[in-house]
């Protein structure tokens, strides 16, 4: 790596950490940080399904606030950071100085990491402090965890910030980039979920109805849900429902990044075992080694390794051609 793309990343950093969208980034990530430990202290955890809080932290649905906030983070900080250049100015300038234009890109995706980097490490600080100061228990297995995942958060980051990079390089106007990386970062948080579910409807069908008990009018709506639930058919028909709307959710960021956060964890790999596992209300977590789990997510990981260099590498011819004027 040239000392060229190093300055350029630095001077990038620099700007960046400045910038009002990262500090309001941060302000949310620490929000988020102590949102997440304070209800973890305050609902407990629920013993029955997991075994530690951090488990249940991001095992359940408080993690996604935090993984939407590194998507966020990454596609905005890639949306104008060529096009605001260009219409500024200043990147004809640097350009017109002995600087390649690979130089460039490669300089503004390092920037956009270092400052990326930051925001995580602040993250990942503020939620260990916070767990401390309220008392959320945290076992050293937790902290081991808790630190894998932290490259996979920055290469998650990344696959945004590389998304951000491409819309920049085809979309002239930041605001239009800008415009069109929030409808991304919707499509791929939101509205391909959506998608996902009404297909994997339409494939698995209506559930089925177990044999209902003549006194079914006594029974409440937990027992009812009970026995849907211990159902073998409606079991069956749960899992292929989930495994349909996975099969969907393949082309998104998010889907991989959950999965390795879920599978670090220690959760089940098997949809049909997480399937039992809460219709008899037991743990959806295992022991296993952390190499096991690392085994279990190679698929996921080279799936964002693809979706962080497909895009950077139309970004990069697009913008060896580009005029920047």
């Amino acid at each position: 790596m040239s000392m060229k793309v190093v300055n350029i990343a630095v001077k990038d950093f620099e700007v960046g950490i400045r910038t009002k969208k990262f500090q309001i980034i941060i302000v949310l990530f620490a929000v988020i940080s102590l949102g997440m430990i304070y209800n973890s202290k305050r609902l407990g955890i629920s013993a029955s399904l997991y075994k530690t809080s951090f488990q249940m932290l991001f095992l359940s649905s408080f993690s996604n606030a935090f993984n939407y906030s590194i998507a966020l983070l990454g596609i905005l900080l890639g949306a104008t950071a060529i096009n605001e250049e260009i219409e500024k100015g200043t990147l004809k300038l640097v350009a017109s100085k002995p600087v390649y234009r690979d130089e460039i890109i490669a300089g503004k995706l390092l920037g956009g990491l270092l400052t990326l980097g930051l925001a995580l490490v602040l993250f990942y600080i503020s939620t260990v402090a916070f767990a401390l100061v309220l008392g959320v228990p945290i076992t050293g297995d937790d902290v081991m965890k808790f630190l894998v995942t932290f490259p996979f958060s920055m290469l998650y980051g990344l696959v945004f910030l590389s998304l951000g990079l491409l819309v920049s390089t085809l979309i002239k106007r930041p605001k239009n980039a800008l415009i069109t990386s929030v409808f991304l970062f919707v499509f791929f948080g939101f509205l391909l979920s959506i998608i996902a579910g009404v297909v994997a409807f339409a494939v698995a069908g209506l559930p089925p109805v177990p044999n209902i008990p003549e006194n079914a009018t006594n029974l409440t709506e937990e027992q009812l849900q009970e026995m849907f639930l211990k159902d073998p058919a409606y079991q069956e028909w749960l899992t292929k429902l989930t495994t349909t709307a996975e099969r969907i959710l393949y082309i998104s960021p998010n889907y991989h990044y959950q999965e390795i956060i879920r599978i670090l964890f220690g959760g089940k790999p098997q949809i049909s075992e997480i399937v039992s596992a809460l219709a008899y209300e037991q743990s959806v977590v295992e022991d296993r080694p952390m190499m096991e789990s690392l085994g279990l997510i190679w698929k996921n990981i080279t799936a964002l390794l693809v979706m962080l260099l497909l895009p950077f590498a139309i970004a990069y011819v697009k913008f060896m051609k580009a005029d920047l004027r």
